[in-house]
């Protein structure tokens, strides 16, 4: 199953330090740029090679820059049996606490 998450839902599971696996699916230098806390980089480009890596006991939650390209690798995972969750807007809708790196305003 998958579903959408606000960027107000996702900054109450960080602050409740929730057991989950997020995912920044942007290229690395977008990722080095800006982030949010606790966010593995997977770039799309290598995503399905890299799939082995998710965890299948935590709530995957996935994000890019404005969630069309994560949206679509969350419907996909949730086919295969991953309990997964989409940010909606992807990081340019994030401005919370989280958000670490030298370029906070996510810029590509």
């Amino acid at each position: 199953m998958w579903y959408n998450i606000s960027t107000a839902q996702l900054e109450q599971y960080l602050d409740e330090n929730r057991w989950i696996y997020l995912v920044d699916m942007r290229d690395r230098s977008s990722y080095v740029q800006s982030h949010i806390r606790g966010a593995v980089n997977i770039p799309d480009e290598e995503f399905w090679g890299r799939v082995g890596e998710l965890p299948t006991d935590r709530l995957i939650i996935l994000y890019c820059y404005r969630g069309p390209r994560s949206m679509l690798a969350a419907r996909q995972l949730a086919r295969y049996g991953y309990q997964v969750a989409d940010i909606c807007g992807g990081i340019e809708a994030y401005r919370g606490k989280y958000l670490e790196g030298y370029g906070l305003r996510t810029g590509r």
